[in-house]
């Protein structure tokens, strides 16, 4: 049998930092060909806020969000300016949630409650197992909110009248 040595293979510890300029740039190119955009909120492996972006034409890729970043994000959603005065992506500072699926549950109550946006839910029999689908749907892109069913989302949900 064949023998591998782990030795020189570089672990978690050895990472260089992720590349947020690299991202913003990325993002930034996508929305000045006005990319329609496929956006989902997580935490990433080193606890930041990001959003996971995707278009038809750019792979799925994660952009550290603070709230400059994240208000340039919705005004490209509802009017497709790209303009990014004022963004300093490589300025983010790490969550106090640890948890993914609560920060995606809070990112859907926030949206619920700006009342900013329509916001479609999957009827629970088409959805799967578990889960909760929603989506805000803007002009020039989608987010797209899945979190896990369990009684406090539900219960929220159905108080205002956005899910049976």
């Amino acid at each position: 049998m064949i023998q591998f040595n782990f030795e020189n293979v570089a672990n978690s510890g050895n990472r260089e930092p992720y590349n947020n300029v690299a991202a913003h740039e990325e993002l930034k190119s996508m929305m000045s060909r006005f990319d329609r955009l496929n956006i989902f909120f997580d935490i990433d492996e080193d606890g930041y806020e990001v959003i996971k972006v995707e278009s038809t034409y750019v792979k799925r890729f994660a952009y550290q969000l603070n709230d400059e970043s994240a208000n340039w994000l919705m005004t490209y959603l509802s009017t497709g300016k790209s303009e990014d005065f004022g963004v300093e992506p490589s300025e983010v500072q790490k969550s106090d949630q640890t948890n993914g699926n609560e920060y995606r549950k809070n990112m859907l109550k926030l949206f619920v409650e700006s009342k900013a946006v329509n916001i479609q839910f999957t009827p629970e029999f088409r959805d799967r197992r578990g889960q909760l689908t929603a989506v805000a749907n803007f002009k020039f892109g989608n987010i797209f909110f899945f979190v896990n069913r369990d009684e406090d989302i539900v219960s929220y949900l159905q108080e205002k009248e956005l899910i049976r």
